[in-house]
Order: structure tokens, then C-alpha cells, then sequence
């Protein structure tokens, strides 16, 4: 069963990075949406490693890391130091000395190692998990919000908004504000939210659905921090209009 799963987790790996670099040339192919991939791609591999090593199937987590890991290390072409840094963990785990765990151990480190470099480098819209993941968010924090009262989403029914042209409008704004590619070209906060009389409530009841919906999603900490200072610096534009 467990080598059942470990097959069956590296194929997912590789089905759902490998077509982000294949068949695109790469003035057409955004590093970092592929960097966001590697990261996300990563991180299920450990969420599913993890229970393997600690249910004592230290072998079958090893072989899950090792797939893994060579699975990514082509994509890190371009990331010289980064690559030849994994490519030297492998190697030694390769070697015939260590225990599985002892291994294990190692090709974690090389996932953390990856995860962190390239997480790093990558822009708030990235890290939040690009176009996909804001898209579910804003839909989600759009459904709770316009069924609390405390956000008044409908200005006590004087509006009905257009939710799919509201959502598409949310996202836009938020990959323009955290370096995303879908650029907002609507009015300004103020010009849509004049004669709304939003409250500082309201909006602090919204900001909260947002933060609910992030942390659903397993955002960061950090990240759910920088995207809350970004649509928080719109209160001025929004609140008392």
C-alpha cells in the first residue's frame, strides 16, 4: 500500500509541474507561476511523506522525497547554486552508508531548502498561490460576506451587485496590488464606494471573512499579514464615502 502511494504521489508531481515548462517557450511561461507550482507540488509531497515516516515507513518516504526531488531538479536549471545543493544531497543518499531515516532526513532538508529559496523570491500573488487560489478565496469571502449582516453587503438591498463582475473585479485588484499579471482597470476605491456609507464595522466585518477564508485555505501567517496591510490601506477609500 505504501508503495502504492508513494508511485502514485511522485506521478501527481510530475503531471503537475512537468506541462508548465513543456511545449511554452519561456518568454511565454512566467518563472514565477512555475516557481509557485514547485513550491505547492513540494509541500504536498511533505504533507504526505510525513505520515509515512512517522507510521514507521521511513523507506517509503525516502523513495517519495528521492522522486520528488528528481522530478524538480531539471526546472532548477537556471538556479545553478540551488540545483547542484540537491543534487549533492542525492547523491549522498544514494550511497549505500545511512539508514533510510537518516536520509530521509537529508532529502527533507532539500525540500525546505527549495521551498524557502524560491518562496522567497516570489511576489505576494505567488506565494498566495497565483490566479487559481485568489480566485477561490475572493469566491469564498464573497459568499460569506454577502450573507452577514454585519458586512450590509447589499447597503440594506438598495444594490445587487453582479457578483461574478464584483469577483472578477477583486481579483484584478488584488494581483495588481501584489505584483499578479491581471491588471485592475475599473474606477478608483473611492469612485465605486461613494454614497455607500460603508462603516468602519462593516469593512472590519469583510476584513475578517477575508482573513477566515485565507487561513481555510492554509495561507501563511505572513501571508494572510501582507495581504490584510494591502486591502487595509484602502479603508480611506472605502470607509465613510
Amino acid at each position: 500500500m505504501a508503495a502504492t502511494i508513494v508511485r502514485q504521489s511522485v506521478l501527481a508531481f510530475v503531471v503537475l509541474v512537468t506541462p508548465a515548462v513543456r511545449g511554452q517557450e519561456p518568454a511565454t511561461l512566467p518563472r514565477a507561476d512555475v516557481e509557485a507550482k514547485i513550491v505547492r507540488s513540494l509541500t504536498q509531497t511533505i504533507d504526505i511523506g510525513v505520515p509515512l515516516f512517522n507510521g514507521g515507513d521511513q523507506a517509503g518516504c525516502l523513495r517519495l522525497y528521492e522522486g520528488a526531488l528528481t522530478a524538480v531538479v531539471p526546472l532548477l536549471d537556471y538556479r545553478q547554486d540551488l540545483s547542484k545543493s540537491v543534487q549533492d544531497k542525492l547523491a549522498r543518499v544514494r550511497q549505500p552508508s545511512g539508514t533510510p531515516a537518516e536520509k530521509a532526513f537529508a532529502l527533507r532538508a532539500a525540500l525546505d531548502e527549495i521551498r524557502t529559496s524560491l518562496h522567497r523570491d516570489q511576489p505576494l500573488w505567488s506565494r498566495l498561490g497565483g490566479e487559481l487560489a485568489v480566485r477561490k478565496v475572493v469566491h469564498e469571502t464573497v459568499a460569506a460576506a454577502a450573507g452577514d449582516p454585519k458586512v450590509n453587503f447589499t447597503r440594506g438591498d438598495k444594490y445587487k451587485p453582479d457578483l461574478p463582475k464584483l469577483e472578477q473585479s477583486l481579483v484584478a485588484f488584488i494581483s495588481s496590488a501584489t505584483g499578479g499579471p491581471i491588471k485592475y482597470e475599473g474606477k478608483s476605491m473611492a469612485e465605486v464606494h461613494t454614497g455607500m456609507n460603508i462603516t468602519e464595522d462593516e469593512f472590519n466585518a469583510l476584513a475578517g471573512h477575508l482573513v477566515a477564508t485565507l487561513k481555510n485555505n492554509k495561507v501563511s501567517q505572513k501571508e494572510i499579514d501582507e495581504l490584510v496591510k494591502t486591502v487595509g490601506s484602502t479603508k480611506g477609500d472605502i470607509v465613510g464615502k
